[in-house]
């Protein structure tokens, strides 16, 4: 494994390295700051024959970028240069280093988006509204002092540049220590910009990690979401680093090594403590950098996750300007949050970086979905090749699917840790031909024979009606989803239906299949699970006379509800030929338990147990059905009142089903009908227009 924190960060220090013993070592090849380095250009230039026939050569001028850094040529200057070279002298230095400052800020490089991403610099949102561009103050991510030259940086990019410069003078560019060799993406784009491209500084650590890494090319790594890990429902990307080797022979993957960023929990906390800590900053990120086919290994053989690979359409300079950002941000150790500082996050900043006419990551508000960034990536033409890696049970999958198949591996790594091609046709689950991640749906329907208009909203991620193509297949998840209905009636003998209704808060519900007929069927039998958290309408069933409960006639209450299913399933049907694909069509029988409070329930809350048995059947590839009844038994605790129940059995009917008109765009109908006599409003149907985006 790569020693990917081989180089600890210290605080600048004076250094008195450039003294030389003797004029014979100006003809060594010792790397030189890059004020000295211009010193002795202007003293061998000046004492230099074809010079000396200058009659009109009044100064020396070191040309970047169009702009001049001119040195009085004068026999005192001429001779301070050579003391500079001999004694570590610095009167010419400190004129030198005022004129890059100088050049800087005429350049504004201290406001340029480069030396910002470089920081984490963010506008500093508790400041006060600046007047103009130069006034706005800026604030960094980064807590640690030694990550900063001056004592002021983290809150002045402007005071940071000029010590930076002031700095590489004063300390010279040999030496791990050394501000240039601590942090080499500063210094090369700083070396871009003030024309200083001939300094070459004398690195060996980073040199070694560099020679180590060899990279030539960057791709991103997505692994499709992992059903039984919650902490991985959303799916997971890193960066593969390809070198000369991995080039040349796509299977030799142990030439090439993978960037991961994740977050460096403690694996001893509960779930909830973990989930909780990843969600809110309470963890720190871990950047490692390891061989490439231990880490896809884990992917395809332990986890049983198929994994894409998209090349990313960077030149040779940005592939080695973001592994020199790597390299001096790998230790920081900055607060993770799952869901806007994540791995998928970190790759749009280090585009960022060496783009600084584009900001990915301010595509994304609520957060920084994997799918959604490789989406982005190919919208902004950044991918220039995909390749697909079945996983281990995906092979098995294809084997049973077609038994002729014997020679497929049983794995896509063999024991040498080389590539094994295959011929498998890519499961339906590339998130390049997913739907876009948020939905919206407006629809109109009935309750009873009251009408109401629709309007839901649901952050990400997919339902069972949606389109299938891109997701793992029989996993359905949903976050941050909302639906308002607005009830319009004239009839007021049937009491007040004009209003706006809360319908369904979901903060996440979702089902996971995994048919026992198929290579993908768990560690038990009972492997078929789902599970919601959500605030949603409901009719108690415990009263008997519904309609003398306020007047309403519907008897329906928003509720917090807690519920979890366990059961199994089987797949059936035609899977596609010559893949892994599982069978399209599928049917489950859940046990379920669940968990009410509101103040519409009787007694405030019920608590119940039951089934749900269903079927989604797949016509095609853009329309599906999905049929299912649930049989729950709920509880409320014994009562002396005859018109109230204790207990009660309450099942529901639901019908669904949807037609895809393309990728992002659908119509969508459903309903639902309560099996218990006595409840007003039994029946519910709706017709909505589906547009994901």
């Amino acid at each position: 494994m790569v020693n990917a924190k081989s180089v600890v960060l210290s605080s600048t220090k004076p250094v008195s390295s450039f003294l030389f013993k003797n004029k014979s070592m100006l003809n060594s090849t010792v790397s030189l700051s890059p004020i000295l380095v211009m010193s002795a250009a202007a003293s061998l230039a000046f004492s230099a024959p074809a010079m000396a026939q200058q009659q009109n050569a009044q100064s020396t001028t070191l040309q970047a970028d169009n702009t001049s850094l001119n040195i009085d040529a004068n026999p005192d200057i001429k001779r301070n240069a050579a003391i500079t070279l001999e004694s570590g002298n610095q009167p010419l230095s400190s004129n030198l280093t005022d004129q890059l400052i100088q050049k800087a800020n005429q350049k504004n490089l201290a406001t340029h988006p480069t030396w910002l991403r470089l920081h984490y610099y963010e506008p500093d949102q508790k400041a006060k509204a600046p007047t103009s561009t130069k006034q706005r103050t800026y604030k960094s991510k980064i807590e640690k002092p030694e990550f900063f030259i001056n004592e002021q940086g983290k809150t002045d990019p402007q005071a940071e540049l000029e010590a930076f410069i002031k700095a590489t003078v004063t300390q010279g560019i040999d030496g791990d220590d050394s501000v240039v060799c601590r942090f080499p993406a500063r210094t090369y784009w700083l070396k871009e910009q003030l024309g200083l491209e001939q300094v070459q500084p004398n690195c060996p650590d980073f040199d070694a990690w560099l020679k180590n890494l060899d990279p030539q090319k960057l791709s991103v790594v997505f692994a499709e979401e992992y059903p039984d890990r919650p902490v991985s429902a959303f799916g997971h990307t890193l960066m593969l680093i390809d070198s000369t080797a991995s080039l040349a022979d796509p299977k030799a993957i142990d030439k090439a090594h993978a960037l991961n960023d994740t977050v460096a929990g403690n694996p001893d906390d509960s779930f909830i403590k973990y989930a909780i800590n990843s969600a809110f900053g309470g963890y720190p990120n871990d950047i490692t950098i390891e061989p490439y086919p231990q880490k896809l290994a884990d992917y395809l053989q332990n986890d049983n996750r198929d994994v894409w690979t998209y090349g990313l359409n960077l030149t040779k300079a940005e592939v080695q300007q973001i592994m020199r950002h790597v390299y001096e941000t790998k230790d920081l150790e900055l607060p993770y949050y799952f869901t806007m500082d994540n791995c998928a996050s970190e790759i749009l900043r280090y585009i960022d970086v060496v783009r600084p006419n584009g900001n990915l990551l301010d595509e994304f508000t609520l957060a920084v979905v994997p799918s959604d960034v490789v989406r982005l990536l190919q919208k902004e033409g950044l991918i220039d090749q995909q390749n697909y890696f079945p996983s281990d049970k995906t092979l098995a999958q294809a084997k049973l699917n077609n038994s002729q198949s014997t020679q497929l591996p049983s794995s896509s790594i063999d024991a040498n840790n080389q590539l094994i091609p295959t011929q498998l046709t890519p499961v339906d689950n590339n998130p390049l031909d997913a739907h876009s991640l948020q939905r919206m749906k407006i629809g109109a329907g009935a309750q009873d024979d009251t009408g109401y208009i629709s309007l839901a909203y649901r952050g990400g991620f997919n339902d069972p009606l949606d389109r299938p193509s891109g997701y793992p297949q029989n996993f359905h998840l949903e976050a941050g989803s909302v639906e308002l209905r607005v009830y319009k009636d004239d009839e007021k003998n049937k009491g007040d239906h004009n209003r706006v209704e809360l319908q369904e808060l979901a903060i996440l519900r979702g089902r996971s299949f995994n048919p026992i007929n198929t290579a993908k069927k768990g560690d038990s039998l009972f492997s078929s699970w789902g599970v919601n958290v959500q605030a949603t309408q409901v009719k108690d069933g415990s009263q008997m006379n519904n309609n003398n409960r306020s007047g309403d006639p519907d008897s329906s209450h928003l509720v917090g509800s807690f519920g979890y299913e366990k059961g199994i399933s089987a797949a059936f049907g035609s899977p596609q030929a010559g893949s892994g694909q599982l069978p399209p069509q599928v049917c489950y029988a859940l046990g379920t338990g669940l968990a009410q409070v509101g103040k519409g329930l009787s007694k405030g809350y019920r608590v119940g147990a039951g089934v749900n048995l269903g079927c989604r059947y797949q016509f095609s590839p853009n329309a599906r059905l999905i049929g299912e009844v649930q049989v729950p038994y709920w509880y409320h605790g014994s009562t002396d009142n005859d018109q109230i129940k204790g207990s009660y059995w309450q099942p529901i009917l639901s019908l669904g089903a949807q037609y895809d008109l393309d990728r992002n765009k659908a119509i969508r109908i459903q309903g639902s009908y309560e099996l218990q006599d006595g409840i007003e409003g039994r029946d519910d149907i709706q017709l909505a227009y589906v547009t994901y985006f």
